[in-house]
């Protein structure tokens, strides 16, 4: 066989491995330990060395290089031939790292009651009304910056995540994007791209968003590719934080998801038991995220996205909260260890 032919057809099984045609979990798990956590730390070690993003940074690059491909001396006939087996290997390896999770899920816990989740819901509302009285006085709109600079902030939530234990790998960095006006219009918070493996946030939404964010972000650096999985040790990560800042965030990024679970009377009821910074925090969160075209567009690519990680909507953004109430029911019983185990 030519080596030519063998290269793209290696390529070619990993991306269907990848995809998930796979006789076993046994053998996903087996693609994960060996080539998956090892290729997410490299590159996500090497990425980490630059202070911003690499793959926004390579948007001015690549147009620079292809408007100079005419004036370069032609290639020679066998590197051509070779240009289709990088491609394959490229798209390949993108989707080793972006659809292979670095642990396999466990089974989603059963559905929470609306009753619980009403009482969760409250929990969370007097939780983030005890915290915001422990913040600095605010200077203008919402909650001040945790932190003053974004990396701060990194290390701030990667250190409260590797004590949680609950990343298959540790994260490495948080940056600011290149592009925060891009971001807003596009109804971004933040990203985390595999191939460099960059945890990427926008620095100029609202203050009592970011450290979520970047906790969320870094935890899909760690491995924990599941968006409701992310949020969950995001939650656990910051709530156990001895900064009230960051405290402050997990309860109110919970509070967010939960409050829209939640039939309208409930949620209104809710709503005006919080204090005026937090109402006004969560206000703030409708405006930085209008809805546009633009908006709608990454919403689609990223539910495709989710889809082919984790098979179905319901086990992405949805099971954040279910989550969390399950392990606010266990707290009570003092298993903090059966807490844990939900994940």
């Amino acid at each position: 066989m030519k080596k030519a032919v063998l290269s793209p057809l290696i390529s070619a099984c990993i991306a269907l491995l990848v995809a998930g045609v796979s006789p076993s979990y046994r053998a996903v798990d087996a693609a994960c330990r060996i080539l998956s956590d090892p290729l997410r730390r490299l590159l996500a070690g090497i990425s980490s060395l630059f202070a911003f993003p690499v793959a926004e940074a390579a948007l001015f690059v690549f147009p620079a290089v292809l408007a100079l491909l005419p004036f370069l001396p032609r290639r020679k006939k066998g590197a051509a031939l070779r240009l289709p087996s990088l491609a394959f290997a490229f798209c390949s390896l993108f989707l080793l790292l972006s659809v292979l999770p670095a642990r396999r899920i466990a089974p989603s816990p059963e559905p929470v009651s609306e009753d619980d989740l009403t009482a969760f819901t409250v929990w969370l509302a007097e939780r983030a009304n005890g915290e915001e009285a422990l913040l600095p006085p605010a200077k203008g709109k919402g909650t001040p910056p945790a932190r003053k600079s974004v990396n701060e902030l990194s290390d701030a939530v990667t250190d409260a995540l590797k004590k949680t234990g609950l990343c298959p790998t540790e994260p490495c960095r948080v940056k600011a994007t290149l592009f925060p006006g891009s971001f807003r219009r596009s109804g971004l918070l933040g990203y985390q791209f595999a191939f460099t493996g960059e945890a990427v946030i926008d620095p100029r939404a609202p203050a009592y968003t970011l450290p979520f964010t970047a906790a969320h972000e870094a935890a899909h650096q760690a491995g924990v590719l599941s968006e409701g999985l992310a949020s969950f040790v995001s939650y656990v990560a910051l709530t156990e934080s001895d900064d009230p800042a960051l405290r402050y965030a997990g309860w109110t990024g919970a509070l967010d998801a939960c409050l829209v679970c939640l039939p309208e009377k409930t949620r209104n009821e809710i709503v005006s038991s919080l204090v005026s910074r937090v109402r006004e925090d969560l206000r703030l969160y409708d405006l930085v995220l209008p809805s546009s075209d633009s908006a709608r567009a990454v919403e689609g690519s990223n539910a495709a996205a989710i889809r082919l990680r984790d098979g179905e909507t319901s086990r992405s953004y949805d099971l954040f909260p279910r989550l969390c109430c399950r392990r606010y029911l266990a707290l009570p019983r003092g298993d903090q260890a059966a807490a844990r185990a939900i994940y």
